[in-house]
């Protein structure tokens, strides 16, 4: 498996490397994670049929927000099973999270939470085999703009950060963590 950060990268471009890869990994039967930010975007799943201003693209769940304060981790891994890729991916963010025993992971609402707060979404697509999407860890996002919605369309939640929990993580602090328990679990 190969990990590539993308650093600070605008969201039409990073489908684009997604795709290019995605169809990469396919034709020579290799996986990659990316790790990423963006600039300020809202984004859809397939399925969702409000939220006009947001942008669609090809994974579940209903709308999000990321923006430069997003810890994304992007799956682009051959998978034959998607319940069993999805539970390595729960293993690694639960132990991510074992510094905080009030963040639980909610199977029914699909995230990361303290209480109604979420600080961990998750949205995935299989195509032709392959995992596309992922993982968006909300380290510094900007709340004002973040919960100008419900986060993925759920009733009472509110979108919160690690540093608005207290935690003072750097994206690199984040990514090395992550990095750690990703090449134990896959």
């Amino acid at each position: 498996m190969k990990f590539i950060d993308l650093g600070l990268v605008e969201y039409k471009n990073f489908l684009q490397i997604q795709n290019y890869l995605h169809k990469r990994a396919i034709r020579e039967n290799s996986e990659y994670t990316l790790f990423a930010s963006h600039y300020p975007i809202f984004t859809k799943g397939l399925n969702e049929k409000n939220f006009e201003f947001a942008l669609r693209v090809d994974r579940g769940g209903s709308v999000t927000y990321f923006d430069e304060g997003s810890f994304m981790i992007y799956f682009i891994h051959k998978v034959p099973t998607p319940p069993i890729f999805y539970k390595k991916v729960i293993k690694s963010l639960k132990k991510f999270f074992s510094f905080d025993k009030n963040i639980v992971f909610d199977s029914k609402k699909a995230g990361f939470y303290i209480k109604n707060r979420k600080i961990c979404s998750l949205g995935f697509a299989y195509k032709k085999g392959y995992s596309k999407h992922g993982v968006s860890i909300h380290l510094n996002n900007n709340l004002k703009n973040f919960n100008k919605i419900n986060p993925c369309n759920l009733e009472g939640i509110k979108a919160t950060t690690l540093h608005n929990e207290g935690y003072e993580f750097s994206r690199e602090e984040v990514k090395n963590k992550i990095l750690t328990i990703l090449r134990k679990n896959f």
